[in-house]
């Protein structure tokens, strides 16, 4: 029989999991055609794995700043302002929109 790539990458193990669980998955398995434990198991790691990115994002993110995080802040904050009332002062020396009197 041939494999695919992505079966070859896989990886067969054994665990032992909470019996009511095993059985929501098998039934749920009973009534979507296609399904499987490794599909199901394979999804539940993705999403913990998700869940561990999102979490470990969300603690940097928390953190304190450094100092150099803080002055790099305050350098773009900077810049932003800048680039900000350039672009005002560029609406406000423009030209007003002409009036189509015709329409009057």
């Amino acid at each position: 029989m041939v494999q695919s790539t992505k079966d070859r990458r896989r990886i067969k193990i054994s665990a032992t999991v909470d019996a009511e669980l095993l059985q929501a998955v098998d039934t749920f398995i009973d009534t979507h055609s296609g399904s499987n434990r490794s599909r199901i198991i394979d999804e539940a790691l993705h999403l913990w794995q998700k869940r561990e990115l999102d979490r470990v994002m969300e603690a940097q993110f928390l953190a304190p700043q450094s100092q150099q995080e803080q002055e790099e802040r305050a350098a773009w904050r900077h810049i932003q302002t800048a680039a900000t009332q350039a672009l005002l002062r560029s609406w406000n020396d423009a030209d007003p929109m002409p009036v189509n009197r015709d329409s009057e």
